[in-house]
């Protein structure tokens, strides 16, 4: 995966009372990077942001960029959510195993359900307890 495809990660809700919020963020930033490294997904955001000192570069709603350092305690979260786990899209499977059961589906059904998802990350990413 190159950089190139990774998307800036779009901001829906800041948490109130958080680090962020006390910063300004706003719903429609865009974080761009976390001490020069651009996250692939919610697995990076998390791991990047665990350090005590961030240095982040922000896309505003109007497309200004912002670069923002933060001081905080080690793991201590940031307040932001975003509009998708995955920052650089989903990874789908190309291969064609003859016990696929996604291939054995009945057709008719919900597009997405046929949709050849090859994303490990998910897994991590919207685990229910």
């Amino acid at each position: 995966m190159s950089e190139s495809s990774i998307r800036p990660a779009l901001i829906t809700a800041v948490l109130p009372d958080s680090i962020a919020a006390e910063i300004g963020f706003e719903a429609g930033d865009r974080l761009v990077s976390i001490n020069h490294q651009q996250p692939r997904d919610l697995i990076d955001y998390q791991f990047l942001c665990a350090d005590e000192v961030l240095d982040l570069e922000v896309l505003d709603a109007s497309g200004k960029t912002h670069q923002v350092e933060i001081e905080k305690d080690y793991d201590e979260d940031l307040g932001l959510e975003f509009e998708t786990a995955l920052f650089d899209g989903l990874i789908q499977c190309n291969n064609r195993c003859p016990f696929c059961f996604i291939d054995q589906q009945p057709p008719g059904m919900r597009q997405t359900l046929y949709f050849k998802d090859d994303d490990y990350r998910l897994s991590f990413c919207m685990a229910v307890i």
